[in-house]
């Protein structure tokens, strides 16, 4: 590089890894050099004035080099349902699918709704988890009680039957002390009915009356309202007046764009099961015009795995693996012309920013939370998962993309069907 006197030094500082090819940055791909130094990046610069590295990683022709992404919904079932998932076996398949930080939902057994309960999930996670990941804390009749672990945990859960309880209230306003997200899955038990079909037992009345209950303890309290697995067209149209007059977010998943609920009608009805539940044609293409739209704050997979034994019984309980497929499922989109580039935010940047972090993004000073994914087709077979949870109800799709490596802050976690590491996730947190 050019010296005070306009010469050229013959020495180029060093750094722990160097990685060279096309790489996403702010909505476009480069042809780039990214240095990595001490777990963050250092530089991102033109491959010429790269900074010489320990390690130095060319991307072939058909790759591309991703930010992590980060998943604000999953369930890694540790402690007390851990013959559906662990932490090790969930942040494996977290980095299979090119995810790097997690979000676990507090729905454990028992509730992980005490600083007591918190302390053991967040060791057990330091112990096994092979990516980042936060936590969040379950309703609780004693809300008041988590203030001293406040610093654990990212938001509030509350389930259907948590947000028409009178313990729905003081969370709101608990949260809003905190300055912390009340996540709010939107479903009406009350309007929940026998039917024939799982969408039709739970319909999207149910939703949209959730979503008006759930704004109005939003505005009584102040508090920042996080509404996740938005499914209902009329819920996607309220959303918006409400965002102008209060803290409001919303997630959507990938299988409420992609599937609709005629799968309740044929072999993968019990593998499709999942609250909410999958809705019609009418439904899913409002979901996903909002991704297109850039309407949503984020993608979350909802990640839920149960036993396949499970799945495959009389009464199935909800939920499915989500983890390995939910960046493959978008960059699909995205390479057959459907969605645009900029999708990708919606599960790295856009996810990071709401919790705070200095992740998904290739750019210095930020986490070197790195994938580097290859141009390939395959199809998706659920008895090759990582996960515990060998089905899911988009088997025998064809993926356009596959994952090669992944790094979480510079360090392979992942990569050719090997993971390289044991444990070393840390917990995140806002700053961080």
């Amino acid at each position: 590089m050019p010296t005070a006197g306009g010469s050229r030094s013959t020495e180029r500082a060093h750094v722990d890894v160097v990685f060279v090819g096309k790489a996403y940055l702010g909505g476009r791909f480069e042809e780039v050099a990214v240095a990595v130094e001490g777990g963050a990046i250092a530089a991102v610069t033109k491959p010429a004035l790269a900074p010489c590295g320990e390690n130095t990683i060319v991307l072939g022709p058909k790759q591309l080099l991703l930010p992590g992404m980060v998943d604000l919904h999953v369930h890694m079932r540790e402690p007390g349902l851990e013959h559906k998932e662990d932490w090790r076996t969930g942040s494996m398949a977290a980095a299979k699918g090119g995810v790097t930080c997690v979000f676990d939902m507090p729905n454990n057994v028992p509730p992980a709704n005490t600083c007591v309960r918190l302390r053991e999930k967040v060791a057990r996670a330091l112990s096994k988890s092979i990516v980042d990941f936060g936590v969040y804390a379950g309703c609780s009749d004693e809300p008041e009680a988590l203030k001293p672990c406040a610093d654990l945990f990212f938001g509030f859960k509350l389930y259907p039957e948590d947000l028409y309880s009178s313990r729905a209230q003081p969370t709101f306003e608990l949260a809003a002390e905190l300055g912390k997200p009340v996540v709010v899955h939107p479903e009406d038990p009350s309007l929940f009915r026998s039917a024939p079909t799982h969408s039709e037992a739970r319909p999207p009345e149910a939703e949209l009356a959730a979503v008006d209950h759930a704004l109005r303890l939003a505005q009584s309290t102040g508090a920042w309202l996080h509404l996740t697995h938005v499914t209902a067209k009329p819920a996607l149209e309220r959303i918006p007046a409400a965002k102008t007059r209060l803290s409001v977010t919303f997630d959507v998943t990938p299988h409420h764009m992609l599937l609709n609920d005629s799968l309740y009608r044929g072999p993968l009805a019990g593998i499709a099961k999942v609250n909410p539940p999958l809705r019609g044609e009418e439904h899913r293409a409002a979901v996903y015009a909002a991704v297109r739209g850039g309407a949503v704050d984020a993608v979350v997979t909802d990640h839920a795995p149960h036993a396949l034994a499970e799945k495959l019984s009389e009464d199935p309980p909800p939920g499915f693996p989500g983890l390995e497929l939910g960046l493959h499922l978008l960059l699909k989109e995205v390479l057959e012309g459907r969605l645009p580039l900029s999708a990708i935010d919606l599960y790295s940047s856009k996810p990071a920013r709401l919790a705070g972090l200095r992740k998904g993004a290739i750019a210095p000073g930020f986490d070197a939370d790195l994938v580097i994914v290859e141009l390939a087709e395959w199809r998706v077979k659920g008895s090759e998962l990582v996960s515990k949870a060998k089905y899911t109800p988009f088997e025998g799709w064809l993926m356009r993309t596959r994952t090669v490596a992944t790094y979480v802050r510079g360090r392979c976690v992942y990569r050719e069907g090997e993971f390289t590491a044991e444990g070393g996730g840390r917990l995140a947190a806002p700053g961080c």
